[in-house]
């Protein structure tokens, strides 16, 4: 018998498990990982977002700061659950048929730092196009995705293993829907319009250019994380490659925001 498929119990006799590894424990690992090379990403481009953004409002500056600390105590959430799984429970596999408290806490971070960037582009759409309905969309889509996740981290502390999700499982569904709807129409519509603002001068064009190409990049990234989190949760509801995927959602989306935030001032530079 391997050390993968056996556990110590209270009183010392092995117990069998099947539950195999590199779909929940390698998953989780994995997606952790990436998780935290986004989250020194994030570091980086937040401070050279304080650095060169001083004509940004106040309270612009604040959300930014509070996206910083969201994806801080993210990534400590990440840390207990790599560490909770494969430390305090190294010899007790068993342990991963159950959700710990930090990815319940995870999912509600995640929705509130995912409303709070999509709400910050939907600001950026209103100047751009003037349109009150388009902006609307972008919100309504982002409370849907809030609201579903909020309820989700509510419901899951009643669930005490995670084939037990399968009872919220349309709240998941309706919840990576909304995500990858959303980030697909913010990219849509960001790009139309920027593509629509050149201004006929070379190095401005460029700059625009650019940050189309990220935001096009950004937006399809974040869509395919939380399609791939979707499907693998439909197809596969039986093991945590899920997981693995939805821990970098929000490391996404504060990444794609900063960066668009560090071109923008690239764009006011070549004004003035």
């Amino acid at each position: 018998m391997s050390r993968s498929s056996e556990t110590f119990s209270s009183g010392g006799p092995l117990l069998q498990t099947d539950l195999p590894f590199d779909n929940s424990l390698g998953a989780i690992l994995v997606g952790g990982l990436v998780s935290f090379t986004l989250y020194g990403i994030t570091f980086t481009q937040t401070y050279i977002y304080y650095e060169r953004r001083h004509s940004d409002r106040p309270l612009l500056k604040r959300l930014v700061f509070i996206l910083w600390i969201l994806d801080t105590f993210d990534t400590a959430l990440i840390g207990h659950l790599l560490y909770h799984y494969m430390v305090t429970n190294y010899v007790n596999p068993l342990a991963l048929l159950s959700p710990v408290w930090s990815v319940l806490i995870h999912v509600l971070i995640t929705s509130i730092t995912d409303f709070i960037v999509r709400i910050m582009f939907s600001r950026r759409i209103l100047k751009l196009s003037g349109s009150y309905v388009l902006t609307g969309a972008v919100v309504a889509i982002s409370l849907i995705d809030l609201i579903c996740g909020l309820i989700i981290t509510g419901k899951a502390f009643a669930i005490s293993t995670y084939m037990g999700l399968t009872s919220i499982s349309k709240l998941f569904y309706l919840n990576f829907a909304a995500g990858t709807a959303g980030d697909l129409y913010v990219a849509l519509v960001l790009c139309y319009f920027l593509h629509t603002s050149r201004t006929g001068f070379k190095r401005t064009d460029s700059l625009i250019n650019t940050l189309i190409v990220y935001t096009v990049n950004t937006g399809l990234l974040t869509a395919l994380d939380a399609a791939a989190g979707m499907i693998t949760y439909i197809v596969m509801p039986d093991n945590l490659i899920f997981i693995g995927f939805y821990l970098n959602l929000s490391k996404f989306y504060v990444n794609s925001y900063l960066a668009s935030c560090v071109i923008v001032q690239g764009i006011r530079v070549s004004f003035s």
